[in-house]
């Protein structure tokens, strides 16, 4: 029985939008690491050899290491890009493109990229294969750009032979605990230094915003029309500090708030895992079901008893695997994000109270499309597991301030367990990747500022687990030049998704079309 191990939704809800640090073994090889890469970062960047600006892209048919399913027509090929923007005569990578016409040529607007987010998430099937179809008129307009970012699925890939420490499956509890699980992850994470190459010290959002500017120059187009989902928004936060002048259209869907360090998001994350269990509380009360109590206030008070009575006594699966109170935590914030149903957690939660954790199983069963789900291709199953890796290649350098020894992650679990019982030692304990990171962070948590930049669209659900509605308030006073449009519901990203809402895709489609942006602030009833 799987436990305490992070789904996709899992990961963008705690890492995304984290800024992670990273804390290595030697002190002095840290400083030297952070010292000379920072250097690097903060140099003028050359000016970039002709052979990337005037290179052409050779458009054939999408082969399977892009999708087993692309769109009659979707196309594919390759752009190739320094690894390292301050040295561009060393080695290079290249990146994997897809692209689908726009459907009026005649009153074609340019290219449309789009990222899905992650960090780890590769575009280029997302766009070949119409997972990411944009809307309606924007699709008729644009060509559909996708991209599988440096590293990432056909990007050249980083590789982790030991896997990724994607939070210990019981969070420790002593120094020794501590200690043991801090020397392991550190293992896993050499072990992905020395498999991946250079490109692992350039996996930088500022590296990857350097490449989107290759590309738009590569494809002809005189400014980035660009569409980002959660992580992606970030990008395009990176993309608006270094090029101003170079913005177009551009829609951040699901926000990240760059400002917010790991700790501040770490906090937010808590209040929004704890109110979405409250409200799914509320809703046992309101349908009268009382096998969990028969009071929001009641159910609360099962769920955390039965959290801490895990931390003592953990239950044990078919296979004898251990259900523990991070594995309640992991499940409960799985609800959250909308991976597993409210009523279907329930059934499992009153067996698990008598002392049967099996349907947890089929939970897991139930989201990894099991039981007449249809089974992930290939290509699929390839592009979960890097993006699994790729994450905290990303996170991992973008930003630092975290725990930097077990007794100090210690300190901060019991402090966040004071603020959240269900989880704040399950999300302390999921900084431990990039705590053990063997690179040193090149970014920093800062407002986004972008003089110069043109007016930019940001988009968010009222209730979103992943990127709260917060985090697009706090990037709307940021950006002077901003309109925030709100959807109202539950979900993760809002613009050209199922189900469908009328009101934002035209909003949207009428900035992206048109140039024309909403009020400051609009919400849409659906």
């Amino acid at each position: 029985m799987p436990l305490a191990r992070r789904s996709k939704a899992l990961s963008a809800g705690v890492l995304a939008v984290t800024t992670m640090v990273v804390a290595v073994g030697g002190a002095g090889g840290a400083a030297a690491l952070q010292s000379d890469h920072a250097k690097a970062r903060n140099a003028s960047v050359p000016v970039l050899p002709a052979r990337f600006t005037q290179q052409k892209v050779h458009w054939t048919h999408c082969d399977a290491d892009v999708t087993a399913k692309a769109l009659p027509g979707a196309q594919c090929g390759w752009v190739k890009v320094p690894v390292d923007y301050a040295a561009p005569d060393g080695k290079t990578v290249n990146l994997r493109v897809s692209r689908v016409q726009a459907k009026d040529q005649r009153h074609r607007l340019g290219s449309l990229f789009f990222n899905p987010g992650g960090p780890g998430a590769g575009g280029a099937a997302h766009v070949a294969s119409g997972n990411w179809p944009a809307g309606e008129q924007a699709r008729a307009r644009y060509d559909l750009v996708g991209f599988d970012p440096r590293g990432i699925g056909g990007s050249g890939q980083i590789k982790c032979p030991d896997g990724m420490a994607e939070g210990p499956e019981a969070t420790p509890r002593t120094e020794s605990e501590g200690e043991r699980t801090f020397a392991d992850a550190t293992r896993q994470a050499r072990a992905c230094q020395q498999a991946s190459g250079p490109v692992l010290a350039h996996m930088d959002s500022v590296s990857v915003a350097r490449d989107l500017d290759v590309l738009r120059t590569v494809l002809g187009d005189a400014k980035l029309n660009y569409t980002g989902v959660s992580y992606g928004t970030f990008l395009g936060q990176q993309y608006m500090k270094l090029f101003p002048g170079k913005v177009g259209r551009m829609v951040l869907d699901g926000v990240v708030n760059p400002a917010a360090d790991m700790r501040q998001v770490a906090r937010l994350d808590m209040k929004t895992a704890d109110d979405a269990v409250r409200r799914y509380a509320n809703d046992l009360v309101a349908r009268g079901d009382t096998r969990l109590g028969a009071t929001t206030g009641e159910i609360l008070r099962t769920l955390t008893s039965f959290s801490q009575r895990l931390a003592r006594e953990p239950l044990h699966g078919a296979e004898g695997k251990e259900f523990n109170d991070a594995a309640l935590s992991m499940y409960l914030r799985m609800t959250a994000t909308g991976d597993v149903s409210w009523r279907q957690l329930t059934t499992a939660l009153v067996a698990a109270l008598d002392g049967d954790v099996s349907g947890f199983d089929r939970l897991d069963a139930a989201g990894a499309g099991e039981g007449g789900g249809e089974e992930p291709t290939p290509q699929e199953k390839q592009a979960d597991e890097n993006e699994a890796v790729s994450m905290p290649a990303v996170l991992c350098l973008d930003s630092p301030s975290a725990p930097k020894s077990p007794k100090a992650m210690l300190n901060t679990a019991d402090a966040f367990a004071k603020q959240s019982p269900l989880f704040g030692r399950f999300l302390a304990w999921q900084m431990i990747d990039c705590a053990t990171w063997p690179l040193a962070p090149t970014g920093a948590a800062a407002p986004v500022k972008a003089p110069g930049a043109p007016p930019v669209l940001l988009v968010s659900y009222t209730d979103d687990a992943v990127t709260p509605l917060a985090n697009a308030q706090a990037v709307h006073r940021q950006l002077a030049h901003s309109s925030l449009l709100i959807r109202k519901g539950h979900g993760h990203s809002a613009y050209a998704t199922d189900p469908p809402s009328t009101c934002t895709d035209r909003a949207v489609d009428r900035y992206l079309v048109g140039g024309k942006l909403p009020g400051q602030v609009e919400n849409c009833s659906a």
